[in-house]
């Protein structure tokens, strides 16, 4: 049988684009051992097959597997390739989900900084909105409350620790109709479920201002012309990001319907 060429650890590095530092923690975890190692030196030399398993190693690293988990596929020199490749799909489908889910999060950024670009400050303006679904709780009204007080009541709702990606509305709504003012701090969730707490919002032509946000009390005045001889409406006031975003004074979206 032909011998096969041995490589020393700087070239299997220069051939596989692994460093040798890496080459050696790699040896390190036992999942890389070179093919010989001079007794005499320690220098380590490396089989041109074995840079396969150093491009596996590097795909590994790639789709954020730790190098730890990877040894369990490892037995005598020996990787159980189809067991590694399923979890290796596995990592690269959920992180496409993540990918995908950070695009979306982006339109929607972009959409918010388009509105504050499209309209002024205290510019009443129509705008259609799809079907919504919010989680809410009962609050006072928004104007009685110091910001740590809103901060505390928003951090009360339900958001989802397994999406962290989502990027739903929150913010106040209020429910006027002839009997009163319900008011809620809310969360937009993506599905609707059978709990109390879900409201389903309609969507429709909402009429929108944009202004520093906290002017929900302030809805009836501020879209008097187009509530005019109605007595029953939803308010919402969300907050809305712009090209230059003040943390301490942010820019919201308030609309009725």
């Amino acid at each position: 049988m032909k011998q096969k060429k041995l490589m020393s650890i700087g070239e299997m590095s220069k051939h596989t684009g692994a460093s040798i530092k890496s080459l050696r923690y790699y040896e390190q975890l036992k999942i890389l051992k070179p093919a010989y190692t001079d007794p005499g030196t320690g220098y380590r030399y490396y089989s041109s097959d074995q840079s396969y398993l150093i491009g596996i190693i590097m795909f590994c690293i790639e789709l954020d597997i730790p190098l730890k988990e990877l040894s369990q596929y490892v037995e005598a020199d020996r990787i159980n390739f189809r067991n590694f490749l399923a979890r290796g799909k596995e990592i690269a489908e959920n992180k496409l989900i993540a990918l995908n889910k950070g695009l979306k999060l982006c339109e929607e950024i972009e959409r918010q900084m388009d509105l504050t670009e499209l309209y002024e400050p205290g510019q009443l303006y129509p705008r259609k909105e799809k079907e919504k679904y919010f989680y809410v709780i009962p609050c006072p009204p928004a104007k009685d409350m110091s910001p740590a007080e809103q901060d505390k009541l928003f951090l009360e709702l339900p958001y989802d620790e397994n999406d962290s990606i989502w990027f739903g509305e929150y913010g106040f709504m209020y429910e006027h109709t002839p009997e009163g003012v319900m008011r809620y701090a809310f969360v937009e969730v993506p599905n609707h479920t059978n709990s109390e707490n879900v409201k389903v919002i309609p969507g429709g032509i909402y009429y929108c201002c944009l202004s520093k946000a906290g002017q929900i009390d302030n809805a009836s005045e501020i879209f008097k012309a187009r509530l005019a001889g109605k007595d029953s409406f939803i308010a919402i006031e969300t907050e809305v990001m712009s090209n230059t975003f003040e943390i301490a004074n942010p820019l919201g979206e308030l609309r009725v319907i």
